[in-house]
């Protein structure tokens, strides 16, 4: 069998090679957009990692058990947007603390791939 790269593998190379060969020798809006195309590649790898260690999965299967604790319905992959309905319709009270609990673990979550760094303050 051939070895092939993973996916992940292969956008880690080429954001290296993007930060270190290539946007050294750019200035002004190019480099900036350089910037911002490796900024968006470090999140696609996070969320593919997050991917493979089934977070969504997790996140979606605890989003829709505390909704279903408040007799509230979501299919799978649609938990979040049914938690944002709730909120919206007023079926859940944003002051409650186990609501904002919930909202802040999906922040922390989402905060883990687009910006792991303001976790970490």
């Amino acid at each position: 069998m051939i070895n092939q790269p993973e996916t992940r593998d292969l956008l880690t190379e080429a954001r290296q090679v993007l930060l270190d060969s290539v946007a050294p020798e750019l200035t002004g809006e190019r480099k900036y957009q350089a910037l911002m195309v490796a900024n968006a590649m470090g999140m696609a790898i996070r969320e593919l990692e997050q991917r493979e260690q089934g977070q969504p999965e997790q996140t979606d299967r605890t989003v829709r058990a505390f909704l279903a604790e408040r007799s509230l319905k979501a299919t799978a992959g649609e938990a979040e947007a049914a938690l944002a309905r709730a909120v919206r319709e007023r079926h859940l009270d944003g002051a409650d603390p186990a609501v904002r609990s919930v909202l802040r673990n999906l922040t922390e979550a989402r905060l883990r791939i687009n910006n792991p760094g303001y976790l970490k303050r």
